[in-house]
């Protein structure tokens, strides 16, 4: 796919958000320690997406937006 549309993101959203959720829900023993960080990295991944699909932007929204992907980077 070389151009994806609003709907195929949104789409791609709604499933790929829940099976990233119950993935990281109950972490084996061994898998413990990098989860924390996983969650902090999927939250900022699907706080971006979400203000990504608002119709318009203010400079707040926009630094909103640059902070969860900063955010998402660090993680």
């Amino acid at each position: 796919m070389t151009r994806w549309s609003d709907k195929e993101m949104k789409s791609l959203g709604r499933v790929i958000v829940p099976v990233l959720v119950a993935t990281l829900l109950n972490p084996s023993a061994s898998e413990k320690i990098p989860f924390p960080e996983a969650l902090l990295w999927v939250k900022n991944l699907v706080y971006f997406h979400y203000m990504a699909q608002y119709r318009y932007h203010t400079e707040a929204t926009i630094e909103y937006m640059e902070n969860y992907l900063e955010e998402f980077h660090h993680h």
